[in-house]
């Protein structure tokens, strides 16, 4: 879009006009005016504090793209004032992040105070893409907020991060009230390969929540913690199909013989979803038990357990195999 034709005097004096859609589309106009808008600094800035929320949040957005840093106090002043709105000041804290990227810290640290909570979600979401280790101790007391949502951002946050600072942490929020919080512990737990989660997760197996066991389920896969085989293989017989699947998938990566049995049964589960688990898993133990079951899976009605059949017999590597190669064309249902 072409710069606007106003004299760019005229546009600034426009910055004060009684009419805030006036004075929105004159930060809209010096905007374009790439050669003259720094000229505009002092008063966008004095902008910040206009009546109208919508001019204010235009000034914010102004200076953010003018990439002036003389901004940040004005900025931070505003993120800490409570009588802004949350959307105000939640463009403040966006704003301070993308004009301060060397040093965003003490900026979200203030903003995991913030009493909006649409406000500290962005603070977590700060403090996991900062990826470093000063991030951990805050996310770990965002952990204890009030908001539900904050919690499992914080929970997904340590998970990703990796620290094992967070082990002991993530198991308390195990037993967290909220399902969403839970099942994130549990997947994050599994991420970061700490044995003292084993027992923690283990009670998780009997969760009321599908989400929350299955989950459960995938971690103690990952921890590779025999003390999981038994319960897990219980949990074969759980209602709920996406349940039964990712046991199946847990039992397979910890490659125990006792759940050879269990999971050749799993084949004729009725949903495909657990069939087709079953298979893969079962070409991980290497027991030869399950060539001739998984043969026969070579014939499901459905294309991908047909297809993690034939993948799952190539691992196994037996004679009675040879067209299960990689690349060999998987046989229709017969």
């Amino acid at each position: 879009m072409s710069p606007s034709p106003i004299p760019f005097a005229t546009l600034l004096a426009q910055l004060s006009d009684p009419n805030p859609q006036v004075r929105r589309q004159s930060i809209k106009d010096i905007l374009r005016r790439r050669k003259e808008r720094a000229q505009a600094f002092a008063s966008l800035q004095a902008l910040l504090s206009d009546p109208d929320q919508s001019v204010s949040k235009a000034a914010i957005k102004a200076l953010e793209k003018l990439g002036d840093r003389r901004a940040l106090p004005a900025l931070q002043a505003l993120l800490t004032d409570q009588q802004q709105s949350v959307r105000l000041r939640l463009d403040a804290l966006r704003a301070l992040l993308r004009l301060d990227r060397q040093q965003p810290l003490p900026h979200l640290l203030i903003a995991l105070q913030d009493p909006g909570a649409l406000v500290r979600q962005t603070a977590v979401e700060g403090l996991k893409n900062l990826r470093e280790a000063r991030a951990v101790p805050p996310l770990i007391a965002a952990l204890s907020d009030p908001n539900r949502r904050v919690r499992a951002q914080a929970v997904s946050a340590l998970g990703a991060l990796g620290d094992a600072r967070a082990a002991a942490p993530l198991a308390a929020a195990l037993s967290d009230m909220d399902v969403q919080v839970r099942a994130q512990a549990a997947f994050a737990l599994g991420s970061l390969g700490d044995a003292r989660a084993v027992e923690p997760l283990l009670a998780l197996l009997s969760d009321t929540d599908a989400d929350v066991r299955r989950l459960a389920a995938r971690a103690l896969g990952s921890l590779g913690d025999a003390r999981a085989i038994e319960p897990l293989l219980a949990l074969l017989e759980d209602v709920d199909e996406f349940v039964r699947a990712n046991v199946a998938a847990a039992l397979g990566w910890l490659r125990d013989a006792r759940a050879v049995e269990p999971l050749l049964a799993a084949l004729s589960d009725a949903k495909w979803r657990v069939r087709g688990s079953a298979a893969i898993a079962l070409g991980k133990p290497g027991d030869a038990r399950a060539v001739e079951p998984l043969l026969t899976a070579l014939g499901d009605a459905d294309a991908d357990v047909r297809g993690h059949a034939a993948r799952a017999l190539g691992e196994l590597k037996d004679v009675r195999a040879p067209l299960c190669a990689p690349g060999f064309p998987i046989p229709g249902p017969t």
